[in-house]
């Protein structure tokens, strides 16, 4: 059976890319293939969304799903493959539940695929992963996600079971890590008679993602960061390596850098002025207008405060591989009022930032 893996027209192609190798890994029942997104030309024939899409803040699950059977016909894929549409777009159901990691409609699934890295401390492409297999598991035993308070296979408070809800989105750690199916959905998977060969390779592929989250925090937790210094002349070095990347990721990093305490995500567009003073240094004179335009939902064809974000984060992680950068990481982190905030989890004794002469 195959499993076609694409994305909405934002969503980085190397993660989804990634996303397959890994998969494919763990050979079996399920053949997983990378398929090319469609352009914003193509997709806005499908959703006007997205003639601009700086403008969507969300997209229905109707709307995902609408997009995968879309992709389906386009690509006149067989009705019994899988079609798995990741994006960056935040989703809302029917029932106005909203950000939810993923859903499935029959053989059609969305996956949101940012900010994994803050709840697993893993790359995203692992938390994707898991996903898909997720629900692909899910739409077979035919779990009824559109009414989660009276399936009995949707677990709430979490077990560690495949079908946890995890509305507390940090438990979903506790699913990746226990890779289990409990006694319960067993049973509803061969209620429904699923192939045995099928929910092997399902059992196969999140064993598999299990090693990845507990050995590598094993590795994790005996490192120790490096100094990272910013010098007057704003040349990034992360203790004896030098950190090159484009400028208004530079300006990102020295900005969260700086506010250690961590900035509300909302907010966060507020602080264009501090921004835009980091990247005169970095660049003088300096663009404000790039600043801006890092905000600006009606600005086509400059990549966002997220897409940027994304950028550094693997940028940091391509230098010093990704248990040693997870210490520089610009993650979104929940306080303890609940709040929501960007920073950087190093502490003050590893941070050198020089005066700017």
């Amino acid at each position: 059976m195959k499993v076609h893996i694409t994305a909405t027209p934002e969503f980085p192609l190397k993660t989804v890319k990634e996303v397959v190798d890994i998969l494919n890994q763990t050979k079996g029942y399920l053949e997983f293939v990378y398929e090319e997104p469609f352009s914003y030309e193509q997709i806005s024939l499908y959703n006007a969304k997205f003639e601009t899409p700086k403008k969507i803040k969300n997209l229905t699950f109707d709307e995902f799903f609408h997009l995968c059977h879309c992709f389906r016909v386009s690509n006149n894929l067989p009705k019994e493959d899988y079609i798995v549409m990741v994006t960056s777009i935040r989703n809302t159901s029917n029932n106005n539940h909203e950000d939810w990691f993923s859903a499935f409609r029959g053989k059609n699934i969305f996956i949101y695929g940012l900010d994994w890295e803050y709840y697993t401390k893993h790359d995203d492409k692992y938390g994707i992963a898991y996903e898909v297999v997720e629900n692909i598991f899910q739409s077979q035993i035919e779990l009824n996600i559109d009414d989660v308070d009276n399936e009995p296979n949707i677990h709430a408070p979490s077990i560690g079971c495949i079908n946890d809800m995890c509305t507390d989105k940090v438990d979903v750690m506790y699913k990746l890590r226990t890779a289990d199916i409990c006694d319960s959905c067993i049973a509803r998977a061969n209620e429904k008679k699923i192939e045995p060969l099928l929910l092997q390779h399902v059992i196969e592929l999140i064993e598999g993602l299990r090693k990845e989250f507990i050995s590598s925090n094993r590795i994790t937790s005996k490192l120790k960061p490096d100094i990272v210094h910013v010098n007057s002349n704003r040349t990034i070095n992360i203790g004896d390596r030098e950190f090159e990347t484009w400028p208004i990721q530079k300006v990102l990093f020295i900005f969260f850098l700086k506010n250690k305490e961590g900035v509300e995500t909302k907010f966060v567009c507020d602080h264009k002025d501090e921004f835009y003073k980091i990247y005169d240094e970095i660049r003088h004179p300096a663009d404000i207008s790039v600043i801006h335009n890092m905000f600006n939902k009606n600005k086509l064809g400059d990549p966002s405060f997220g897409i940027n974000k994304a950028k550094l984060n693997r940028a940091l992680k391509e230098l010093l591989g990704k248990q040693l950068a997870d210490f520089y990481l610009i993650t979104r982190v929940v306080i303890e009022d609940g709040t929501h905030v960007y920073k950087i989890g190093l502490e003050d004794k590893y941070i050198r930032i020089d005066p700017k002469e």
